[in-house]
């Protein structure tokens, strides 16, 4: 017999089968509420079948849905098969999945959210990007306040960015156990940013992904200049009976109450938190260099309450969410801040560390003990490059103008130069005078770098350096960038790191692109 023949008979008996099972089960069941909506994702196989039926039975190993179009007669296959995909609105789509199969939920992206204290009443910034779309829910503990949670839980759908506002009711308070934390979930790639926002007093900071949370973390804040400019931490925990252990370090030994006990530098304070509880812990002095060590993943944030940084301007807003210790660097690079606002660098170690900072060209070397920092100083036209024998954590305070109004306090968590990506996509806010983003680089990859889309105008550069890091030459460039959605990427994959800040009379934010 003619071996094509063979085949079509093969091929005849086997779509029999297929057909069988499709029509004797019935796995496959239509999802109305997806009607005219395709999948973002890219399908296992693309081709007009002109039939359901047909369409189904070529739903087979490693397909667990499908979309029909009832007008075209394409057949799309798909392996994953959560709904939250379903964000591309067509004509004719129709969606059919197997109930049996559960949804991957290692596909999913989760945020946490929590809003610190702050010395004013302040609405809350909540700023979501994607690459392709998506949904996301966003939800609270059902403990909450029933007029709040129905203020901010809901689903949305982003078709690039969404800017959701919270009420300050959200914020925390010290030494409370509360259910004020905020949990996002989406089944694609996101970035989040928030911003707790007023006229004189701004503060902001990207947010870590629930699957980059760990059980430890060390504290950075700022010794207050005023006693009501308290530095603070807080977390919130995602599982419910996690305990968590806080090893006090104070820059000034002064007694902190809580619960009507007090604890001093080198004490250790137990807790436990459920699911959505959070817990802020404020203090006189600087908390620097306290450890926080949990039984399972907590999101952990620290700052000021509102700080004035070296005796210039007016108090901020500081706030950062920490990079757990597990994802630390040992290699940073830190640039500067623009209109003439230099930059204080702190620089702690979690353990005995040997550290070298090179500025201008000029290297220093210093021995920190363990849990201890330092602090350097730069001005607007240089950058640090930072180096150690053990990981560490490096944070950036841009500080006041020294010629003008320009800015208060910002901070930030630097990524280290392991930590960089090649695709950036995040909100830059509204209401300030000036917005740059910086990018730092491997010098010969400079070229490839795109900014929605296209090469930097060399006429809104206004800083660049090359830095030499273990003999490879970095370029770093501050490029000034319009409010509203920035994509940052390289047409070779090449990785970079991303800062972002901004600035106008009295007020500025700073923020890094973390562990996405």
């Amino acid at each position: 017999m003619d071996l094509s023949i063979v085949r079509l008979v093969l091929l005849v008996i086997y779509m029999y089968l297929r057909l069988t099972k499709a029509i004797s089960s019935e796995s496959y069941q239509a999802n109305p509420e997806f009607d005219n909506k395709v999948f973002v994702k890219d399908p296992l196989y693309n081709k007009t079948t002109g039939s359901v039926l047909i369409c189904s039975a070529l739903c087979g190993t490693g397909c667990n849905c499908f979309n029909f179009n009832l007008l075209t007669g394409v057949c799309l296959l798909f392996a994953s098969c959560n709904p939250l995909h379903m964000t591309v609105p067509e004509n004719g789509w129709r969606f059919f999945f197997d109930p049996t199969v559960k949804l991957n939920e290692s596909e999913k992206t989760g945020f946490i959210v929590l809003f610190m204290a702050k010395n004013r009443k302040t609405m809350k910034d909540l700023y979501i990007t994607t690459k392709k779309g998506a949904i996301m829910d966003i939800t609270t503990s059902s403990r909450l306040n029933h007029t709040l949670k129905q203020q901010i839980d809901r689903r949305i759908t982003i078709s690039s960015s969404h800017h959701i506002t919270i009420p300050s009711a959200i914020k925390l308070k010290s030494f409370e156990k509360e259910v004020k934390s905020i949990l996002l979930e989406t089944f694609d790639n996101a970035f989040c940013v928030i911003f707790d926002y007023h006229l004189y007093s701004s503060g902001g900071t990207a947010i870590v992904p629930l699957h980059k949370l760990s059980t430890k973390y060390v504290v950075i804040s700022t010794e207050p200049s005023r006693s009501n400019y308290k530095s603070q931490f807080a977390f919130a925990s995602i599982q419910n009976n996690t305990s968590i252990s806080i090893t006090f370090k104070m820059k000034r030994n002064i007694s902190l109450y809580i619960n009507e006990h007090s604890f001093l530098n080198g004490d250790v304070y137990n807790l436990t938190l459920d699911r959505f509880e959070t817990y802020q812990i404020s203090h006189e002095t600087d908390l620097t260099g306290t450890v926080i060590e949990s039984y399972a993943p907590i999101a952990v944030f620290s700052g000021n309450i509102c700080n004035r940084l070296e005796n210039r301007g007016a108090c901020d807003h500081l706030i950062q969410q920490l990079i757990p210790n597990r994802d630390l660097d040992k290699t940073y690079i830190v640039p500067p801040n623009s209109n003439n606002r230099r930059t204080k660098i702190r620089i702690t170690a979690t353990e005995n560390s040997t550290i070298s900072y090179t500025i201008d060209g000029v290297t220093r070397t210093v021995t920190v003990n363990k849990l201890d920092s330092f602090d350097t100083i730069i001005s607007s036209i240089q950058a640090c490059v930072i180096e150690s024998n053990t990981p560490i954590t490096v944070t950036s305070f841009g500080l006041r103008s020294s010629s003008s109004r320009m800015g208060d306090p910002s901070m930030t968590a630097v990524s280290g130069i392991n930590q960089y990506i090649d695709y950036y996509k995040t909100v830059v806010p509204s209401g300030f005078s000036f917005n740059y983003v910086t990018i730092l680089m491997k010098q010969s990859l400079k070229n490839s770098i795109r900014i929605n889309g296209s090469l930097i105008n060399e006429t809104n550069i206004v800083y660049e350096e090359n830095v030499p890091v273990r003999n490879v030459t970095y370029s770093v460039r501050s490029v000034k960038v319009p409010e509203g959605v920035l994509t940052v990427y390289t047409v070779d994959g090449g990785k970079f790191g991303l800062v972002f800040s901004g600035c106008k009379t009295d007020a500025a934010y700073s923020f890094s692109a973390i562990l996405l």
